[in-house]
């Protein structure tokens, strides 16, 4: 009976439970423990390397200076967001510890905080390169002038916006390709992003193409504010289920001369690319740039007539 006894607690002391389905192995744990915590360093040095440039990019005094600095701050960040995509998936992961899940939200928190800190850093730079473009132009400004600088500094905003959510929407992009299988929702989120992946693409584009434009004084202020609604709301709001795109949103826009000096591509992205088997000829072309020409020289003349008229009403 003794003997009995103590062979059953030799099989207790040496039984193994099995894992559970599904549920990560010792070793697997171990392995993903080390590789978080390289991670982890890295995103450490990172910030640390992104801090170092921000300082002296706060302590520059020279826009050059900034533009020069600003170059390094974006190494840095590309870094950091490579590791964020990284982290991201392993918070996606049901067999990370709670402690080591509380410190990829932290290190997530604070690339997105240092991601955040170079979009604003990006958007003084180019307001300020606008603003001394004005001011450089002193007491020649009209009001005109002032609208036309208002609208470039909106224009460029709203790239660089769209910019930094095509930029996320990869990161989510690449989380979803690394994944073994997808559950449904995740496949219907998959198909989202790639759609507006081609609609920000498109409307980047397009707002380029204006933005062009609007530099050669080659469009009416007015018709850009009559988009300009639309336009934020896409940009604001795009993710929402109930969202319109609207593909005919620059239309009231003659942007042909812009649209042949970009890549080729299709006036949407639900639109069939045009049969490019037949070239376009050399008539039509000409006629095309005829009328953008004629277009912008009476817009020019009606521009100096009405200064000449304003200078006339002027009493002497």
């Amino acid at each position: 009976s003794s003997q009995f006894c103590q062979a059953r607690r030799r099989q207790s002391r040496d039984f193994v439970c099995p894992p559970r389905p599904g549920a990560m192995t010792a070793a697997a744990a171990r392995k993903l423990q080390k590789e978080i915590e390289v991670v982890l360093k890295k995103v450490d040095d990172g910030i640390d390397e992104f801090a170092e440039s921000w300082e002296q990019a706060s302590a520059a005094g020279s826009s050059q200076q900034k533009e020069r600095i600003g170059e390094d701050l974006k190494k840095s960040i590309n870094k950091l967001q490579r590791l964020r995509v990284q982290i991201r998936e392993w918070l996606a992961q049901s067999g990370v510890q709670a402690e080591c899940r509380d410190r990829l939200e932290n290190a997530r928190k604070r690339v997105e905080c240092d991601m955040q800190r170079f979009k604003d850093f990006e958007r003084d730079l180019k307001t300020k390169a606008f603003s001394t473009n004005a001011l450089s132009r002193g007491g020649d400004m009209g009001a005109e002038d002032a609208e036309r600088l208002k609208y470039q500094e909106w224009l460029g905003s709203t790239i660089q916006s769209l910019n930094d959510q095509l930029d996320q929407f990869e990161a989510d992009v690449e989380i979803y390709a690394g994944k073994r299988s997808l559950s449904g929702e995740d496949k219907a989120r998959q198909e989202q992003l790639k759609t507006l992946q081609e609609q920000h693409r498109w409307h980047i584009k397009k707002l380029e193409q204006l933005l062009r434009a609007v530099d050669n004084d080659a469009v009416n202020m007015s018709d850009v504010a009559e988009v300009r609604d639309s336009i934020d709301f896409y940009v604001d709001n795009n993710q929402e289920p109930d969202c319109y795109h609207d593909d005919t949103l620059y239309d009231c826009f003659d942007l042909v001369e812009y649209e042949e000096k970009a890549v080729a591509m299709p006036r949407s992205p639900k639109d069939e690319p045009a049969d490019c088997s037949v070239p376009c000829s050399s008539a039509a072309k000409d006629d095309r740039a005829g009328k953008a020409k004629e277009k912008e020289k009476k817009r020019k003349e009606d521009k100096k007539d009405k200064k000449r008229e304003d200078r006339d009403k002027k009493p002497v």
